[in-house]
């Protein structure tokens, strides 16, 4: 037993050491969602309001995306703690991250009662490239799973222990996940039914305890379904549903085929584009190979699993159909009900919003690895063993090796601009040059091949300039010619060609928006670069 302790005990500090070193250098720089949650909850801090001046919101309107409380609540104490930094800001996701790991030994230990596929399956947890990556920044993926994990232990205990505080924790957990990410708002409900399925005898048993659950959830989650309905959450869901997803209306809404009569109809054309979608998510390329997004189209990878895990994952998946083994209804039903929200919103493949079925994922693999070791041990003599475990050995090495190079030199070299890397040094220049000048502008274009990114630099001005808030909640932003700014701060697009005769200015933006050609040298002050070597931003103050 002290053996077992003391292993669970080493996973959890070695996985807290993957999601914790050189976590402010990698991924290279904040996003933006990264410091618009941050300075939010800097706001929350300083004065009780978001940066918009709304008190204690339950949603915040941020940069216009409808952002969830719980990661910016989580975020208070470390910013309180460490002050607003890019540390205070992950700290709470790769915190939660790590203490999941002896969470989802219990998990497990609930859901399969087999202490060999829990402890497998803590391990491979610790080195999963799916949780690792996520943990690494701030993820309302990772924090929502983590809850709905809460969640269902408290649920399962309570069926088995029959405390009502087991029915509470249950129901907080739960609805905290659908405060926490948008996709745990369709997936929990329809977990809470599968489990209600799944355990109609025992539900019967624990009757009252089942009543005080209910009762929680409505209560707790009364504020976010009349948001959901009637508030600025349902301007999120129309964000992100599947109808406005730019593949389905150009191949789809516009395709020749809509003319066919049979085929005309939308409802039924965005039934097919999601279930493409859905079964997208079976794709071996996202599972195995590229899953992750961490390197550009067309070389090698991470996907949401290793390649090493491919044969446990099968044999798994065959032990699932096979046998009757404890928790394999719930664990085929969460995979196939927590695919469900990703395949009705826009983006393929996105594995942040599929995060949900990570837990049963490793299960099944994990069932493979005990399903494996079994069967060769009762059909092979231990030199043949021994010789299998080596070449598996060597195989997971080679992996965890090309993991770990992706991860500390492909990633931040080729994925760099995801992250909006440039924009911390660029903003610190401006910060410490900005008494020169009356009017600084920031052009928000950027993008290496195009201008197609839209960035939101006045939050990294906020952010790293640690603006007042009450300052700028009162401040009158936009401006009389429709641009938007604040102190001497303004953003809009650049045009050189007029832009280039006004003094005491000093614009900020990328290459697109600052021709070198057309810029004397003595104008540019600054260049910024990329990792890859690419130029990200020009800094210039004309003559």
């Amino acid at each position: 037993m002290k053996q077992f302790f003391v292993f669970l005990l080493l996973l959890t500090v070695l996985g807290g050491l993957f999601r914790f070193y050189h976590i402010t250098k990698n991924p290279i720089s904040l996003s933006i969602d990264e410091v618009a949650f941050g300075y939010n909850a800097f706001s929350i801090l300083k004065t009780g309001r978001d940066e918009y001046g709304k008190f204690l919101p339950l949603t915040f309107k941020s940069t216009g995306d409808y952002k969830n409380p719980v990661p910016i609540y989580l975020m208070v104490p470390s910013i309180a703690l460490f002050g607003l930094n890019e540390f205070s800001v992950r700290f709470p996701t790769a915190l939660i991250a790590t203490l999941s790991i002896p969470l989802f030994f219990l998990f497990f230990m609930e859901v399969t009662g087999s202490r060999a596929v829990s402890l497998v399956g803590v391990l491979l947890l610790t080195f999963s490239p799916w949780h690792i990556y996520y943990s690494r920044y701030v993820s309302d993926h990772l924090i929502a799973a983590t809850l709905v994990i809460l969640g269902v232990l408290c649920f399962l205990r309570m069926l088995k222990k029959g405390r009502w505080f087991w029915g509470v924790g249950s129901a907080v957990f739960l609805v905290l996940s659908m405060y926490t990410y948008y996709a745990e708002r369709l997936f929990v409900p329809l977990l809470v039914l599968v489990l209600f399925l799944l355990k109609g005898r025992d539900l019967k048993v624990r009757f009252k305890q089942v009543v005080l659950f209910v009762t929680v959830c409505i209560i707790i989650a009364s504020p976010l379904i009349f948001s959901i309905f009637f508030g600025s959450d349902r301007a999120r869901a129309q964000m992100t549903w599947i109808g406005n997803d730019v593949e389905f209306v150009r191949n789809v809404v516009l395709n020749p085929l809509t003319n066919i009569p049979f085929l005309a109809s939308d409802n039924l054309l965005l039934f097919y584009f999601g279930v493409r979608k859905y079964l997208n998510y079976f794709d071996p390329g996202f599972l195995f190979y590229s899953g992750l997004n961490m390197t550009k189209g067309g070389s090698y990878g991470l996907g949401v699993l290793y390649l090493f895990e491919i044969p446990f994952l099968i044999l798994g998946i065959i032990t699932l159909i096979k046998k009757k083994i404890q928790g394999r209804d719930l664990i085929i039903t969460w995979i196939l009900v927590g695919l469900i929200p990703a395949s009705l919103t826009n983006n393929e493949q996105h594995p942040g919003r599929t995060f949900v079925i990570l837990p049963m994922l490793i299960q099944i693999s994990a069932t493979g690895v005990v399903e494996l070791f079994r069967f060769a041990k009762s059909h092979f003599n231990q030199n043949s063993i021994k010789l299998i475990s080596a070449l598996f050995f060597i195989i997971i090495v080679w992996n965890l090796m090309q993991a770990f190079l992706i991860y500390s030199v492909h990633f931040p070299r080729q994925k760099g601009e995801d992250f909006m890397e440039g924009t911390k040094e660029t903003v610190e220049y401006v910060l410490a040059n900005k008494d020169k000048y009356k009017e600084i502008v920031l052009d928000p274009y950027r993008g290496i091949e195009a201008p197609y990114i839209v960035s939101i630099p006045h939050m990294y001005i906020l952010f790293y300039s640690q603006y007042d808030p009450a300052t700028y909640q009162r401040e009158e932003k936009i401006r009389p010619d429709g641009s938007f700014g604040f102190d001497k701060f303004t953003i809009r697009k650049i045009d050189w060609r007029t832009d280039r005769f006004k003094k005491d200015t000093l614009f900020v933006g990328s290459p697109w928006s600052l021709p070198e050609k057309d810029i004397k040298n003595d104008e540019i002050l600054k260049r910024v670069y990329l990792s890859g070597g690419q130029p990200a931003f020009l800094i210039v103050s004309p003559d």
